[in-house]
């Protein structure tokens, strides 16, 4: 049965004095988990679910690309205060540990076995029989407020490891833009190109649909029309909360469709090389863009170069045909980049070659395990794969 998934989304400048009304009834504690970071711009949240009836309890002990072994920790304390509501407070690494603490509290038993295999699309969680779950970013990137997912990292097998379930989904986002004011230019840059990521990769997956389109459609052009405004004045509030927009748009529209390739690819780069997410996001998707636009599409899914030239339109772009709309596209990818400083190679990325071959079966590796290759629109074999991450090294 298809249908659509989304939280209930509170959003715009001066929000966050409006909540408490929505609040009010939900229960008499809150647990509050967030990173030691994120956690310091918490307080005017805090006092407003306070002021809505709730004792508050903040756990800061989340950790950027969040491991398994964390989100168990955050368990531990969901269940020695047994609050009503548990708050995911930050980036999206912030927001997948309270998920998962949320899941290993409501459901001990599975904190302890393999979750790739026991949280899955078909599994029933029974959740909120102990507590409703509020998500509020502090980043523009992720979209984990608003969609089914969860990224964690084995540290044991040195992967990531993506669930998604139906359940998940957070039963409130909050987006308060002034949260996001005080990110730096590099983080702003990389966050903002992981929203494109997953609108491109929502839009290419083999699972998109027309619901999922417009929205990662929508995503793609506000995030092009935005993010250097926010990169270069990160007090422009119409800036930040056009970008907030546009990473729950794209969040909302990979949530009903998948992210693909593009992500199989940055999964296995930022646990081999420690880059952070977002910017191995971004120098990955030309290139991931330029393979499934190269390549015919598997059968009865609707072909990806034809689609991007579309985006490309919707975009503004003229071409003569589809083939140089996408090779457009892409080159307004990179031009983006370029105006935000990021890197377009992995040499660029601080990569040296000799480790990229001596690494190149752990990455091949990870990317053929990663659960977003079930979702490429073509055929990607090892030597497809190895050939991508060689292309990638230096244009």
């Amino acid at each position: 049965m298809a249908y659509f998934r989304s939280p209930k989304i509170l959003f715009g400048s001066g929000i966050l004095r409006k909540i408490g009304s929505e609040l009010e009834g939900m229960g008499k504690k809150a647990v509050l988990i967030a990173g030691k970071t994120s956690a310091k711009l918490s307080d005017q949240l805090v006092e407003t679910v306070a002021n809505a009836g709730f004792e508050v309890n903040v756990w800061d002990g989340a950790e950027p690309e969040p491991s398994v072994e964390v989100a168990q920790a955050g368990s531990e304390v969901l269940a020695e205060f047994n609050p009503q509501l548990v708050i995911g407070f930050g980036g999206g690494s912030a927001i997948d540990t309270a998920k998962a603490a949320w899941i290993f509290w409501e459901r001990p038993d599975l904190a302890s076995k393999e979750i790739d295999k026991t949280i899955n699309p078909k599994y029933r969680l029974n959740l909120r029989r102990k507590a409703r779950f509020m998500a509020v970013p502090t980043t523009s990137g992720t979209g984990s407020e608003v969609n089914w997912a969860i990224v964690l990292t084995d540290r044991r097998d040195h992967r990531k490891i993506g669930v998604g379930n139906d359940e998940i989904v957070p039963d409130i986002a909050l987006l308060v833009p002034e949260l996001t004011a005080g990110m730096p230019p590099s983080l702003t840059a990389s966050t903002g190109l992981d929203v494109l990521g997953h609108a491109i990769d929502g839009y290419t997956a083999r699972q998109q649909n027309d619901f999922s389109d417009g929205l990662c459609l929508q995503a793609m052009k506000l995030t092009f029309e935005w993010l250097p405004n926010a990169y270069k004045d990160g007090n422009n509030i119409r800036a930040r909360e056009k970008m907030q927009n546009a990473a729950a748009i794209a969040g909302l529209g990979f949530g009903n469709s998948n992210t693909s390739l593009c992500h199989a690819l940055a999964h296995a780069v930022g646990t081999t090389f420690g880059i952070p997410h977002g910017r191995a996001v971004g120098i990955i998707l030309p290139y991931s863009l330029q393979y499934i636009s190269s390549n015919p599409p598997l059968p009865n899914i609707p072909d990806p170069t034809d689609k991007l030239s579309h985006a490309a339109k919707y975009l503004g772009i003229e071409a003569g045909s589809t083939r140089e709309a996408v090779q457009r596209l892409i080159k307004k990818i990179r031009d983006l980049e370029k105006g935000l400083g990021e890197p377009l190679t992995l040499k660029e990325a601080g990569i040296d070659k000799e480790q990229l071959k001596e690494r190149m079966d752990t990455l091949v590796s990870l990317t053929r395990r990663d659960v977003n290759m079930f979702s490429c629109p073509c055929e990607c074999k090892e030597e497809n794969i190895k050939e991508i991450f060689l292309n990638m090294y230096s244009e």
